[in-house]
């Protein structure tokens, strides 16, 4: 009872948990990419794959490879990628893939001429569903990018969840409200019963929630969740994001939180492939530090991981940044563990992570160059265009 206090203290909607889930934190491409490939190999029934970027590189060539092999052996597959996301990667690649038995949906197709077309909708969600049984959230992409140094690839630090019990159908429903809102064949998707409550019941004891972007009604549940667990915590906050851009409620909160004496650590990219993001970040730095907010930047390769921990109770791993972009725009999807053991693991990570970046301090801001405090006020100004 006690238990089951606490966690509820920290959820916004207890009526949308799952009770009987196991999941496993993977905070790095090296554990992550040689497993979801094991998993897809594993594959007897179906396949869910929804990426922003799936990449014609030897990564997405050896995904491709893997997911047509398993189409072949009469295992259905089904892949969403973004249009932008994806834009570099030719549309033949997607051609041969649907050759070879793949059912294959682009996502808001990059074409300004047709009526309704939106640059900035995109679908940003990273998820992986399998035969109904596993399923995985996290920010990886497929490509060379993501990709561990061991598999030739650039090894960006990035965090996934892979999640077994009876959440995993709700993943699904995800997947399915993606499909049907992507033009293109594939109604045989509906015959496969997912998203639909798995009989035989999972022993698992980890206790978990979706929370999503995607569209109006759940434009902000995300960020929802994020402000009632922000309030209600009592110790710490630590989070680690790719692109820290908060809007102002967030930015708020966690500036009332600090003054209330609770301790947090957020952990930034100091390399990172959209600088402008990073430098607009810093028009913030100066009064988060003062106000007790430890400010981080990671040293290590580009991070992307999107990730925060509080009070060991409330932990939250997915594809959403903390930016206008996901907050607004795109489709994101984010998984809300509340579990102290794996509490304890997203807060091992974090501290490991920690003595690989560097601590912001107040000099850092104040002994800036004009024309970088002048540029980071702009470029946070015009925040809702990075």
């Amino acid at each position: 009872m006690e238990n089951e206090k606490k966690w509820k203290n920290y959820c916004l909607n207890p009526d949308n948990i799952f009770i009987h889930n196991d999941i496993n934190l993977i905070s790095g491409g090296e554990d992550a990419f040689p497993l979801i490939i094991e998993k897809i190999k594993s594959a007897k029934k179906f396949i869910f794959l929804e990426v922003y970027s799936f990449g014609d590189d030897h990564i997405g060539r050896l995904f491709s490879e893997i997911l047509a092999e398993k189409a072949r052996q009469g295992v259905k597959v089904y892949i969403i990628y973004d249009s932008i996301g994806s834009i570099a990667t030719g549309g033949n690649f997607f051609k041969n893939m649907k050759k070879k038995g793949i059912r294959v949906k682009e996502y808001h197709q990059a074409v300004p001429w047709k009526p309704h077309w939106n640059l900035f909708r995109r679908d940003h969600r990273k998820l992986l569903c399998i035969d109904g049984e596993t399923a995985f959230i996290g920010g990886f992409n497929i490509t060379e990018y993501a990709a561990p140094k061991s598999m030739g690839g650039r090894g960006w630090k990035d965090m996934a969840a892979e999640i077994k019990g009876d959440i995993v159908a709700a993943i699904e429903r995800e997947f399915l409200f993606s499909w049907e809102m992507s033009p293109g064949d594939g109604d045989d998707i509906y015959s496969l019963n997912a998203g639909k409550k798995n009989d035989s019941s999972h022993k698992g004891t980890m206790i978990a929630s979706i929370v999503s972007a995607s569209g109006i009604r759940n434009m902000m549940s995300i960020r929802r969740s994020y402000k009632y667990a922000i309030e209600k915590a009592k110790e710490y906050i630590f989070i680690t994001n790719a692109y820290f851009l908060p809007d102002k409620i967030i930015y708020r909160k966690l500036i009332k939180a600090a003054q209330k004496g609770i301790d947090i650590r957020i952990i930034a990219p100091s390399n990172t492939d959209h600088p402008y993001v990073r430098w607009a970040s810093w028009a913030l730095y100066t009064n988060m530090i003062k106000n007790g907010i430890k400010i981080y930047e990671w040293q290590g390769a580009i991070l992307h991981s999107k990730a925060a921990i509080i009070d060991g109770i409330w932990s939250s791993v997915g594809s959403h940044n903390l930016d206008h972009r996901s907050l607004y725009y795109n489709l994101e999807l984010n998984i809300n563990i509340f579990d102290k053991t794996f509490g304890a693991k997203m807060e091992e990570v974090f501290f490991a992570d920690l003595k690989n970046s560097r601590r912001i301090t107040i000099n850092d801001c104040v002994n800036r160059r004009l024309l970088s405090k002048i540029g980071s006020k702009a470029l946070y100004f015009f925040r809702s265009w990075l």
